[in-house]
């Protein structure tokens, strides 16, 4: 089941104008069932206009490369989420 796909101009007076239909010639005629799946089939077209919002990967440091940086982050791997026993070895008392 497809949408028709519909037009809207400012020189029709935003009059909506069927463009193309589905091929299979099977239109979905039932509402949808509530507002969030509107949106959801909606939100995309609406406010980017079919495009996709840039998606920027995370920045490295530049220090990310250095032995050092990677040697502490394998030692801090070891002991992450023990906050427990972090304190006691810091104390000496492990």
């Amino acid at each position: 089941m497809g949408y028709h796909v519909v037009e809207f101009r400012k020189e029709r007076d935003n009059l909506p104008v069927v463009v193309a239909s589905p091929t299979s010639g099977v239109v979905r005629e039932a509402e949808l069932k509530d507002e969030e799946e509107d949106l959801e089939v909606e939100f995309d077209r609406l406010y980017f206009g079919g495009r996709c919002e840039l998606q920027r990967p995370p920045k490295k440091w530049f220090y990310s490369k250095f032995k050092s940086y990677k040697k502490k982050k394998a030692e801090m791997h070891a002991v992450r989420n023990q906050p427990d026993a972090q304190i006691l070895r810091r104390a000496g008392l492990w």
